[in-house]
């Protein structure tokens, strides 16, 4: 038995002995283990095959695979276990991207080997017809095709698009001579040979290390997805161990070069990472790890037998100089109106602040707090967990519109459309009641159930 097929025969066994109490019910996770980096995100026949770096045998990082599920409408989902694994004690199958090449699922990744203090990371590619298995990985590049200044060894999370008829590869990378994160990108003609194009960066929001890039056309804009280790706070911004950000201008692929706009930091929370496109749509939709490093995770640490989430599908929209997001339409078929005042464990809330005032979501042991006090803020500072916080806006408002879903263990706010959003993960206990104090109207509150 290879090691996929022992993977998923261990799988089988332990997500029977998981604790449901805080799963999600419309956000993907892992059946049991750990997971984080969205990965291979495409939409292939008809339906989403969207993958995620994957350890099932522990809740924590250790023997990376790629995980699998497959939706119809982003909202409901079903699972399949590990797709993507190397045999070798040393080899972890780390982050990258899908695209749909004849007829097939076309997978590039890096292959992470580490023995001692000895380190490599290499992009490979493997090709599947169905996306439930991946076979016969092989090696794309050589990284000593790269340009001195960039790491050879810190060099990861390729995701590839198509571009009339070049494939391009964006990988995320290090000028070690700055220390400072870039994104590099690779190009060919065909899918299994790649050469060295050009490099973007530095740029403050990638730390000392660019990961996870991902490119997409949003009305007209050139946009990339790009996450960076290690950025230190500035005023309202960065205020995790690792940041995630969009880079908005205009991409000269011939001349390997980008006129920025702006950069603006996607998600102010506490909990997001490494979003990725979903390659196979004309339509711009992101979804990120709603996790961060270098923090505690409550499911680990009470024995449930898993870790990790993504967020809520967000599509993408430019418009009047910024870029705006918001939930997947998809999830209205899932609507439904609670019953004798009752605020569902899952739910869409929405609602106006026209001037300060605060929402509060109350639970048996904690609650969660989203007002307005100049900048719109959500608090998770009172939630039963020890790494609570207060995430602001950048913006202030007098007048704003938010909307707040809300799945079992965590978060997520959109405000001013979606101009700005803050997610996180709460862990409350007992049924919700909501209750609202100085400037707030139209409160609406729906339920998100079975699709109807």
């Amino acid at each position: 038995m290879g090691e996929l097929s022992k993977a998923n025969a261990y799988i089988a066994k332990a997500k029977k002995s998981v604790n449901g109490k805080y799963r999600l019910k419309y956000h993907v996770m892992p059946p049991a283990g750990w997971m984080n980096d969205p990965n291979g995100l495409i939409y292939f026949n008809g339906k989403y095959h969207m993958y995620y770096q994957f350890n099932p045998y522990d809740t924590h990082t250790g023997k990376m695979c790629w995980g699998h599920v497959v939706s119809e409408d982003l909202i409901s989902y079903t699972d399949f276990g590990a797709a993507l694994m190397h045999e070798g004690a040393h080899e972890r199958v780390f982050s990258g991207g899908a695209i749909e090449t004849d007829g097939k699922i076309t997978a590039y990744y890096t292959l992470h080997t580490e023995d001692g203090e000895n380190k490599t990371e290499e992009v490979y590619k493997a090709v599947s017809r169905d996306g439930k298995e991946f076979k016969n990985g092989v090696k794309v590049f050589d990284n000593e095709a790269l340009p001195e200044n960039l790491s050879r060894t810190d060099f990861r999370d390729p995701c590839p698009v198509k571009i009339g008829d070049t494939y391009y590869v964006f990988i995320g990378g290090k000028d070690v001579v700055l220390n400072k994160g870039v994104i590099i990108v690779l190009g060919g003609k065909s899918p299994d040979s790649l050469e060295y194009k050009f490099y973007l960066g530095p740029y403050y929001g990638l730390g000392d290390m660019g990961e996870c890039p991902s490119y997409f056309k949003v009305n007209g804009k050139d946009v990339i997805l790009a996450s960076g280790c290690h950025v230190h706070d500035r005023d309202n911004d960065f205020k995790n161990t690792n940041a995630s950000v969009f880079i908005v201008g205009s991409l000269d692929f011939e001349k390997g070069a980008m006129d920025v706009d702006f950069i603006k930091e996607i998600d102010k929370g506490d909990t997001f990472y490494a979003p990725q496109f979903i390659r196979g749509t004309d339509n711009p939709v992101m979804v990120g790890w709603m996790e961060m490093w270098d923090k505690p995770y409550p499911t680990k640490d009470m024995g449930h037998g898993w870790v990790g989430a993504f967020t809520i599908p967000r599509a993408l929209e430019y418009r009047d100089g910024d870029i705006f997001q918001a939930p997947v339409e998809s999830l209205s078929a899932y609507h439904y109106e609670p019953e004798n005042g009752e605020v569902p464990k899952c739910a869409d809330i929405s609602f106006e602040f026209f001037g300060e005032g605060s929402l509060t979501i109350e639970g048996d042991n904690g609650k969660v707090i989203i007002g307005n006090s100049g900048e719109i803020y959500l608090d998770t500072r009172f939630t039963n967990n020890s790494f609570g916080s207060i995430r602001r806006t950048n913006g202030s408002y007098s007048r704003c519109a938010v909307r707040v879903l809300l799945d079992v263990s965590s978060v997520e706010m959109f405000a001013d459309g979606g101009r700005e959003v803050i997610s996180s993960r709460i862990y409350i206990d007992g049924n919700y009641r909501v209750h609202t104090s100085g400037g707030v109207s139209g409160l609406k509150i729906k339920g998100i159930g079975g699709r109807q």
